[in-house]
C-alpha cells in the first residue's frame, strides 16, 4: 500500500505536470517533465504492495504498481485537465494505507505522563490524509503527537510566524515546539525542539517525505 506522505507526493507530481502541459509548448520539454515524473511515481510504487486488509474496496488492479502504471498511462495526455487529475486521484487514494487508529485506552497508554489526557474527536480525520496524528490543546498551550507506530510525544508550543516546517518541509504558519526530555541517568532534563506546523492537518497534506518527521522526533525524544 502507499503511505499517505507518498500519495501526497503522486498528488503534487501530478498537479505540477498538468501545469506543465498547459503552460510550455516546447513538447522535448514536456515529454522530459512526463518522464521525471512517471520515473519518481513508478519508484514509489516498487515497494508499496502489501497487506490490504484495511481497505474495503480496492481497483480491479493486482497490485499498486500496475494500479499506477495505469495512472501514468492516463496521466500521458497533455490534454489532460486538472478536473481530470481530480478524479484519478480520488479512485487512487483507495491504495493509500489509512493511519492506524489506536483505541482510546491506547492513547492514554501512549501518553501515560499526561493526567487528565483531553482526546481530540477523532472522527474528523481522514486517516488515508494522516502520516501522524497531532493536535493542540489550547489550554495547556500543548501539542500532543501520535506515530504511526503508536508512539506519543508531547510538548509546548508558542507563537506563530511564517517559516519552513520542520516536519513538512513547507513554508507555512509554524510555532515553536518544546519537548521537556530526559537527558541523563542523573535526572538532569533538557528542553529541545523546533519550528513546525501550527495547523496539524495542514502539515499533513503537504508532507511528501518520511524524513522530516523522522529527523523532528530525533530531536525530540529521550536520549
Amino acid at each position: 500500500m502507499l503511505k499517505p506522505h507518498e500519495y501526497n507526493r503522486i498528488k503534487y507530481l501530478t498537479f505540477d505536470l498538468v501545469n506543465v502541459y498547459h503552460s510550455v509548448n516546447d513538447k522535448s520539454t514536456v515529454n522530459a517533465v512526463y518522464a521525471q515524473v512517471a520515473s519518481e511515481i513508478l519508484q514509489l510504487g516498487e515497494n508499496a504492495d502489501g497487506n490490504f486488509s484495511s481497505v474495503n474496496q480496492l481497483p480491479d488492479n493486482s497490485s499498486v504498481k500496475s494500479a499506477l502504471e495505469n495512472y501514468l498511462k492516463a496521466l500521458e495526455n497533455p490534454s489532460f485537465s486538472r478536473e481530470q487529475a481530480e478524479k484519478m486521484l480520488m479512485e487512487l487514494k483507495n491504495w493509500v494505507e489509512p493511519f492506524h487508529l489506536p483505541t482510546e485506552a491506547q492513547m492514554k497508554k501512549a501518553f501515560k505522563k499526561v493526567k487528565k489526557l483531553k482526546l481530540p474527536a477523532l472522527s474528523q480525520w481522514d486517516l488515508r490524509e494522516v502520516t501522524y496524528l497531532a493536535w493542540n490543546e489550547v489550554s495547556s498551550n500543548r501539542k500532543y503527537i501520535l506515530t504511526a507506530d503508536g508512539r506519543g510525544f508531547y510538548g509546548t508550543i508558542s507563537g506563530n510566524i511564517k517559516n519552513i516546517c520542520a516536519i513538512c518541509q513547507k513554508t507555512s504558519v509554524v510555532t515553536q515546539f518544546l519537548a521537556t526530555t530526559k537527558t541523563g541517568a542523573d535526572g538532569t532534563y533538557t528542553k529541545n525542539g523546533t519550528y513546525i506546523c501550527l495547523d496539524s492537518d495542514l502539515c499533513n497534506q503537504q508532507v511528501q517525505s518520511a524524513q522530516g518527521l523522522d529527523k523532528f522526533l530525533e530531536i525530540i525524544k529521550e536520549k
